[in-house]
């Protein structure tokens, strides 16, 4: 097993409560990789990574010094911290958070629109999974992080693209997403006005 703060040993952020799992996934690969299969023996390498004060508060839990299987130790960590459960990765809220501080930063390139794309996708993708939210709320969700300027650009696009498109309907994830890159390659030969902003960009994002 690697020694703590090596460059290959696994690492947990206690703020950061849904990086447990991955913490856990980590160890679990040392684990096999060094034949480590002593119920004990994990518990101490599981408490050797983390902070101090995480170690200390894991290693006082009656799990760690009682003689019972090291999954049962690990679930009672997950209960310490909860966002860790696998059914509540992501929250609604997650998605509003994320579309709320994208408007606010704005999407003024590719590198912008990327970063937000692949973290929603993250987000929506698993809230879909749950049946959580609909196909029609994620888009909907989708153009609500996109400044009112940028998104006259994408529709100007997507009319064109979809001219029969019905007003009021999201228009598809892949066809804004396309669309986006579209107006940002394109800046400069599209006119940067709010005016063309529809009426479902505001309704949309009123209602979330």
């Amino acid at each position: 097993m690697p020694a703590r703060g090596d460059h290959v040993a696994p690492t947990f952020d206690p703020k950061q409560p849904r990086e447990l799992r991955q913490y856990f996934e980590d160890l679990e690969f040392l684990f096999n990789r060094a034949r480590v299969t002593n119920a004990t023996e994990k518990k101490v390498h599981a408490c050797r990574y983390v902070d101090f004060d995480t170690s200390e508060l894991w290693a006082s839990l009656a799990d760690y010094a009682t003689v019972v299987q090291y999954e049962d130790f690990r679930e009672a960590i997950y209960e310490l911290y909860p966002g860790s459960e696998e059914e509540r990765r992501w929250s609604v809220a997650d998605m509003d958070e994320l579309t709320g501080e994208r408007l606010r930063l704005g999407i003024q390139n590719l590198a912008d629109l990327g970063d937000y794309h692949r973290q929603f996708l993250a987000i929506t993708t698993f809230l879909r999974s749950k049946n959580r939210i609909s196909e029609n709320e994620q888009c909907r969700a989708f153009a609500c992080g996109i400044a009112p300027e940028l998104w006259a650009r994408i529709e100007q696009r997507l009319q064109i693209k979809f001219p029969d498109h019905f007003p009021g309907d999201p228009y598809p994830m892949t066809a804004m997403h396309d669309s986006a890159i579209f107006s940002l390659q394109h800046n400069s030969d599209i006119p940067n006005s709010c005016d063309l902003i529809s009426s479902f960009h505001y309704t949309a994002c009123d209602d979330s």
